[in-house]
């Protein structure tokens, strides 16, 4: 695994590496500024010693029998000169080097300028980069002007710049390092709590989903309680599974033991007659099984898609239209009238359609065989209060006192059904928020899904 993986796979890592990224960002903008603070700062401690010294020259330039003179100001030259070379030159108003070095560049717009105060700018002299101060004095007893011109090279300036800016680099690099230290310090304290929720998940037992006590910050008890109610729901549907297999496997055992006996019996009749009519319970028996298999297949259907199935539009009016049709064939031994009853628009729900045909399919399933004695009728309707679906036959219906119990698996009233068709239909609802009603009146007996608004 390269290094990028691993960072992408370890939430520590792509924490401090985001705190890297960041420090080493504001390292660099830091030393950066250090860098520019530190050469205005040297820049503007030389600026005022070379202002300075450019004043005393100043102050030190005299009239003597009408010629300018100049006392040259020992102290302020050994000041300046301490640091760096140091040149100067005086010029009297006619614009003649009294003293100093006449080749020092003088620009006549920064003398006139320097006639209203010290003008400090960057220059070059004798192949080197300089500091020159320009100063103007009026001379009283000529009425002219004096132009005192002194520069000093910036070699001093600069190391002292460089100077300052080190230090800084190595007061921020110590900063940087005590930040990354205490980040992955502070990154690996506060992801403790999913330490210890991953070492308390890891040491359960695959059948131990209780929910998980432990300690945590504020922060991460929402992800506690997510994986408390997912582990609950968990539980709950493992155990609806358990009973589920407990429940199946005891029904199968019953009419797979009743079959083999039967197949027995088959074997050791030598009539005829009797064995044709044990053939025919064989027969009888094998249906059943096939029977009870494909209910218990769609219980376990139902029971999955109402977790994880996905909802869209779904018309009950063609919906029931499909599942009548296609249960008609049931009614073909006997004499019974089908009929249909649904408003010309669409009644619309959000649903499961697979689901949805599946509960239907087993109400008309049992209204055909185990109800239904002259007519079975199916009607689809909607209003501000929810749609439903009504099975309505002539059958003698479900006792109300038994109504409840037919809702749960395998309890079966008339003794010959697998007792599923009413659990899967009541599974079905469930999923979609809505419930089954029975009503038993003048017009027949009635199973009704109703859906709310």
């Amino acid at each position: 695994m390269s290094s990028a993986d691993r960072i992408r796979g370890s939430l520590y890592a792509r924490i401090l590496a985001f705190i890297a990224v960041v420090v080493c960002l504001g390292t660099a903008a830091v030393i950066a500024a250090a860098a520019h603070y530190a050469r205005l700062a040297a820049g503007e401690a030389y600026d005022r010693l070379l202002v300075g010294g450019a004043v005393q020259v100043a102050e030190n330039v005299f009239m003597q029998g009408g010629v300018l003179a100049l006392d040259p100001p020992v102290a302020a030259f050994a000041s300046l000169s301490a640091y760096d070379l140091v040149y100067y030159k005086v010029v009297d108003p006619r614009g003649v080097v009294v003293a100093g070095y006449p080749d020092l560049a003088l620009d006549p717009a920064t003398a006139q300028q320097a006639r209203r105060g010290v003008v400090v700018e960057d220059g070059s002299f004798q192949g080197e980069a300089v500091r020159v101060a320009v100063l103007g004095r009026k001379m009283d007893e000529s009425g002219g002007w004096a132009t005192v011109v002194l520069a000093q090279t910036t070699r001093a300036r600069d190391a002292l710049a460089r100077s300052l800016t080190r230090q800084a680099v190595l007061i921020v690099l110590a900063m940087g390092v005590l930040t990354m230290v205490a980040g992955a310090v502070a990154v690996r304290w506060a992801l403790a709590p999913l330490i210890r929720i991953e070492k308390a998940l890891a040491g359960r037992a695959p059948d131990d989903l209780k929910p998980l006590d432990v300690a945590t910050p504020t922060e991460i008890r929402t992800l506690v309680s997510s994986i408390n109610l997912f582990m609950g729901r968990l539980a709950g549907r493992i155990g609806l599974m358990q009973r589920f297999i407990a429940d199946a496997a005891h029904q199968i055992r019953t009419p797979l033991a009743a079959l083999d006996a039967q197949v027995e019996l088959l074997g050791h009749e030598n009539s005829a007659e009797r064995r044709e009519q044990q053939m025919e319970r064989v027969r009888q028996r094998t249906a059943e099984l096939g029977r009870l298999t494909n209910q218990l297949l769609n219980h376990a259907m139902v029971i999955h898609r109402g977790e994880i199935g996905a909802l869209a539009p779904v018309d009950l009016v063609e919906l029931a239209r499909i599942v009548l049709a296609a249960s008609v064939p049931l009614s073909f031994d006997r004499d019974v009238r089908i009929a249909f009853e649904a408003p010309d628009e669409p009644v619309v729900v959000e649903g499961d359609a697979v689901s949805l045909r599946e509960a239907l399919s087993n109400i008309i399933h049992n209204a055909l065989v185990h109800g239904a004695e002259t007519r079975l009728s199916v009607r689809v309707g909607g209003g501000t209060d929810g749609a439903w679906i009504e099975v309505n036959d002539d059958g003698p219906g479900i006792p109300e006192a038994d109504r409840a119990r037919a809702l749960e698996p395998f309890h079966s009233g008339s003794g010959a059904g697998t007792g599923l068709g009413l659990a899967i239909a009541a599974e079905v609802m469930k999923a979609h928020r809505g419930r089954i009603d029975f009503r038993h009146d003048a017009d027949g007996f009635s199973v009704l899904l109703r859906f709310e608004a």
